[in-house]
């Protein structure tokens, strides 16, 4: 669809985060929505030349009415089809309070998927590069989004390239040295980096296990109503109860360790057991981005 800067980069960043309530990592994604939104207005479309410094952008981070800005942003997203509010995920997990009622904003999964395959398109193979997607290569990065989206091979590929884009292009060399985000977030960065490296190796892979504050969707346990013979029941039975909930999926891969992709998310379903007084079978969710 024909969305704007900041229209792409909140189809983008709202995804998976909780709609109702605040979120360190959503007030992350608002602030620099504040900054794509700068953007737009110091581009100047008879010179198709942008005019903005970094002390501007900051200054208007720092004013914007980030509550406001959600309100606006989702309510433009949801008349054009493309945003969504269903119960969290967390909903499914054994041992989540029922009586919390929790709501994630979704994004339409072709569109989602569509906006990430135009950077890919960009960023991974050779050929110029638009100033949109320079931009919002860098809104993703400082917002974290980037970490999320994108695999690790796609995320070493395309840092390389935004390294040398700020050699080619003046936009780029301007941009790529301005960082936005709170002590916080470089805080984050540098974990995730780290993580995305050791996600790299089997041993690795368990890392969202012991740190799930740093992602969206917390370390997740559906359990099963009896124990199934065969990974396929087992499969539809966890399909099953989250589709029943409102949520979209797509079977990525099946077999023992199936990947599933679940509101925009890429999960692996790992068979597991919880013990207390009786075994409590069923599957744990990983998110994965190799």
């Amino acid at each position: 669809m024909d969305l704007t800067l900041s229209e792409r980069f909140a189809l983008i960043g709202f995804n998976g985060y909780e709609s109702e309530h605040r979120e360190t990592a959503k007030q992350n994604v608002l602030k620099v929505l504040a900054a794509a939104i700068f953007l737009e207005e110091n581009y100047d479309l008879a010179t198709g030349k942008w005019n903005f410094n970094e002390e501007g952008m900051k200054d208007a981070m720092k004013k914007a009415n980030k509550k406001e800005l959600e309100r606006t942003y989702a309510e433009r997203l949801q008349s054009k089809q493309l945003l969504s509010k269903v119960p969290s995920l967390l909903g499914c997990d054994l041992y989540y309070d029922k009586n919390i009622k929790l709501k994630t904003y979704v994004s339409d999964a072709r569109e989602f998927e569509c906006q990430l395959d135009l950077l890919r398109a960009e960023f991974l193979e050779e050929g110029p590069i638009s100033e949109e997607s320079i931009i919002l290569v860098w809104l993703l990065l400082e917002s974290l989004c980037f970490y999320q989206v994108f695999s690790v091979y796609e995320q070493n590929k395309i840092t390389v390239r935004m390294a040398s884009l700020r050699n080619e292009s003046i936009l780029a060399k301007a941009l790529y040295p301005i960082e936005i985000r709170s002590l916080w977030g470089t805080v984050v960065v540098g974990f995730l980096r780290l993580k995305s490296q050791a996600a790299a190796t089997e041993t690795g892979k368990g890392f969202n296990f012991i740190f799930p504050f740093f992602e969206r969707k917390q370390s997740i346990f559906i359990d099963t109503e009896e124990y199934f013979p065969n990974a396929q029941m087992r499969l539809k039975n966890v399909l099953d109860r989250i589709s029943s909930q409102g949520h979209v999926y797509e079977v990525l891969r099946d077999g023992a360790v199936p990947i599933v992709k679940i509101d925009n998310i890429k999960y692996e379903l790992i068979p597991e057991a919880v013990v207390s007084r009786m075994p409590i079978h069923g599957v744990r969710l990983r998110r994965y981005n190799l």
